[in-house]
């Protein structure tokens, strides 16, 4: 006969099933709670990339700038710890940091790498064609010596037009967010290219394709705008100058229009050395005309800065921008600048540009070479040393 189980072995084996069963059913919900806490997390990602990908869409339509902070609020978002986000374009065979936001700027801001040097991550990012981080390369540098996680990735925006975002966090926990930063800025390319399309055109409306100077339209909305500024401002004050080359067509026609080109790139040059101020204006009027605008200049000021440039235009030496021709004289380029000051002489944006222009071709008719102004009594007046200049001109003639 078999033996029967002692009732003390029933009892253990039914609690070691028992509790067996329990832990099971344990893990079983264990699983079940991990399984819906990733499920809520992942909903709770699809819902962050795509009000990410509406911001970022929204954000196009305004501004670059507005895309990359967009960028950089949902990558921070995802990895506090990110310290830089630095966007890196082509320029003039270079990675150059156009943008970057975190506590590191004023160390990234217009860092600039030759697209030969392959020690550096961001270049061998774009030569590759793929996101690659420190660790993928350890022999190439991060930007940065504190940088303990970098991934850099490039995107193209346009044939010969490339682009490489940079992300950094002196943690290197923050590399486990990689992929998710990946995507992020994969889905922010298409933004990112329409945003700089967009202010690509905007840039060719607003700036010369010449000279690079404000455009006529452009200069006449940033005039209104210094104008109204001042009116509103105490003591304000707006000095506007007309200027016109001096013999630019008997340039033209003994060097060529493509000297005549490198001659208006050189004026400009001049023109820039005379905005001292950064709320300074300057601008091409259209063919040899250019317009400068003093802000807050008082007008004896002004008569004085418009006397410094016609001097250093009248005083440079232009031979270098055409070839020699045989058997002619050199043609002397100078200027005839007219000067208007709000509210002395105008009280509006067209007043003031209809009086510097009236006071320019006084100094045209009277001798070239010169500055001319209205006086106290609302005549126009050509500045000192009108006399020996007139002599000088005469002597080119």
């Amino acid at each position: 006969m078999n033996a029967e189980p002692l009732p003390g072995a029933i009892l253990a084996a039914t609690l070691a099933f028992g509790i067996a069963g329990w832990a099971a059913a344990w893990r079983l919900a264990i699983r079940a709670r991990a399984d819906r806490r990733a499920a809520v997390a992942a909903g709770e990602r699809e819902v962050r990339s795509a009000e990410a990908g509406r911001r970022l869409s929204t954000a196009a339509g305004e501004s670059i700038e507005a895309v990359r902070a967009e960028l950089v609020n949902a990558v921070r978002t995802l990895a506090p710890s990110i310290d830089v986000v630095a966007t890196f374009e082509e320029h003039d065979a270079a990675l150059v940091c156009v943008a970057a936001f975190g506590t590191r700027v004023e160390f990234f801001a217009g860092m600039r790498f030759a697209l030969d040097d392959d020690g550096a991550l961001i270049v061998l990012a774009l030569q590759r064609g793929y996101r690659l981080t420190a660790r993928d390369v350890p022999a190439a540098r991060p930007l940065h010596a504190n940088d303990a996680f970098a991934v850099a990735i490039p995107l193209v925006l346009d044939a010969g037009r490339r682009c490489v975002m940079y992300v950094a966090s002196p943690e290197s926990a923050a590399g486990a967010y990689t992929e998710q930063i990946i995507r992020l800025v994969d889905g922010a390319a298409p933004a990112y290219r329409i945003a700089r399309e967009r202010a690509d055109d905007r840039a060719r409306a607003e700036y010369d394709g010449l000279t690079g100077l404000l455009t006529p339209r452009a200069f006449r909305a940033a005039l209104s705008t210094t104008v109204e500024r001042a009116r509103f401002a105490p003591l304000g004050r707006v000095a506007v100058l007309f200027i016109d080359t001096d013999r630019f067509k008997s340039w033209n026609d003994s060097y060529g229009h493509a000297s005549g080109d490198a001659l208006l790139r050189e004026l400009a040059q001049h023109l820039r050395a005379a905005a001292t101020d950064p709320s300074d204006i300057v601008a091409r009027n259209g063919g040899d005309e250019f317009c400068v605008v003093f802000a807050g200049a008082e007008k004896s000021s002004a008569i004085e800065r418009a006397e410094r440039l016609r001097a250093s235009i009248a005083d440079a030496d232009f031979r270098g921008l055409h070839a020699p021709v045989a058997g002619g004289e050199e043609v002397m380029i100078s200027a005839s600048i007219g000067v208007a000051c709000f509210p002395a002489d105008a009280q509006s944006p067209e007043g003031l540009l209809e009086k510097a222009d009236e006071a320019m071709y006084h100094s045209k008719k009277s001798g070239r070479n010169g500055v001319s102004f209205f006086g106290v009594d609302a005549a126009l007046v050509r500045g000192d040393g009108a006399s020996e200049k007139r002599s000088a001109d005469r002597r080119q003639e």
